[in-house]
């Protein structure tokens, strides 16, 4: 049986992992656990939209891809609200720029500062979906629980 992985508790220790990455100057180290993490909340949009949970190939260039299409798809206002195309297409430039600079690496020596730099433009964006993820998350719990239910909700607090 396979066990059942809780995203939240995942993402909490990869943000960990990310920081001290960081912190020790292990640029391209950061730069992939933040992908893993970016890959892992456009999953869970995914799994919230769509009601299931997309195949182990999903990777986060699927993930991007398929997010933009939903969005533009324009079924859920709140998605369109909270995650929005801009996110989305930096999201795609970020990762296409990740991609070039491990192409680069094969060929030619790489500065640390284009390193750098890429993790903390992926800091900046995995903070910015973060953000705009939780506003979804809590808008897309208000418009699939009914009134009644959220009252409960709100005295049991």
């Amino acid at each position: 049986m396979k066990k059942k992985t809780n995203s939240r508790k995942v993402i909490k220790k990869l943000v960990l992992k990310a920081g001290l990455a960081l912190e020790n100057k292990f640029y391209l180290e950061t730069s992939w656990i933040i992908s893993t993490i970016i890959e892992t909340r456009l999953k869970c949009i995914i799994i919230c939209i769509e009601g299931k949970n997309p195949r182990t190939g999903y990777n986060l260039n699927r993930c991007v891809k398929r997010v933009k299409y939903l969005i533009v798809k324009g079924d859920q206002p709140i998605l369109s609200k909270e995650i929005g195309l801009p996110l989305v297409d930096a999201i795609r430039v970020w990762k296409n720029h990740r991609n070039n600079i491990l192409k680069d690496m094969s060929e030619k020596h790489i500065s640390g500062q284009r390193f750098a730099t890429l993790a903390q433009e992926g800091i900046v964006l995995m903070q910015e979906l973060n953000g705009s993820y939780k506003k979804f998350k809590s808008g897309w719990i208000k418009s699939i629980t009914p009134a009644s239910l959220q009252q409960e909700m709100k005295t049991e607090d």
